[in-house]
């Protein structure tokens, strides 16, 4: 059994990032592996705001991701600096996301396995 966690700097309009991180946990959860969390960092921290206006032409991936992280029991976190950045506050997060420092994302690096990266933030 490995454990996960996982780095996410990508928009939610860029939706295949999360999409392909979701379908990954899931594969990673059937096969028994532990994730340690979700964090959202730079521009990535907009996947976590429940009111997002995502169009007609773009999946809601806030709720997608909001679903799947409360299903499975899976911390999300945005990075303070970044939700500061982009005047978020944990009134506009989905259920179950919270805001934390660069620190804390160390704590689960060192108590995982392996961590994968999302995107580049830019």
């Amino acid at each position: 059994m490995t454990t996960y966690s996982f780095f996410i700097s990508t928009e939610p309009y860029k939706f295949e990032a999360t999409d392909s991180l979701i379908e990954m946990c899931k594969s990673l959860i059937k096969k028994g592996h532990i994730i340690k969390g979700f964090f959202f960092f730079g521009t990535g921290v907009y996947n976590i705001k429940g009111d997002i206006s995502c169009g007609t032409s773009i999946r809601d991936v806030p709720k997608k991701l909001e679903k799947f992280t409360i299903d499975n029991n899976i911390p999300v976190a945005g990075c303070s600096t970044w939700v500061s950045l982009t005047g978020l506050n944990e009134s506009n997060f989905i259920e179950g996301a919270t805001e934390e420092g660069l620190g804390d994302f160390s704590n689960w690096a060192v108590e995982s396995d392996k961590i994968i990266v999302f995107g580049t933030g830019n």
